[in-house]
């Protein structure tokens, strides 16, 4: 549902690279932190804005996995990837 309903997003697959497909933009990738900050209640630092973490819902979910506590297991649905 993030990027469908939050972001406004249509991602065909996990793994697309949300960078090179033109889906991220400086202002969704914006929105995205700020959703993720919200949802995950967290703060991602300046430190890990390494734009790999974020190519695509895989490494999104990556990244938040390898952060202590994130509670990530509803970010991407194993039978509709459209919903995450």
């Amino acid at each position: 549902m993030l990027f469908s309903k939050k972001l406004n997003l249509d991602v065909p697959s996990p793994e697309t690279d949300l960078v090179d497909a033109g889906l991220l933009d400086s202002l969704k990738f914006v929105e995205l932190l700020m959703e993720l900050e919200r949802r995950f209640g967290m703060t991602i630092s300046s430190n890990e804005l390494e734009i790999d973490n974020f190519r695509s819902m895989s490494k999104i979910a990556e990244f938040l996995a390898s952060r202590k506590g994130a509670k990530t297991d509803s970010f991407i649905p194993a039978t509709d990837v459209s919903a995450a």
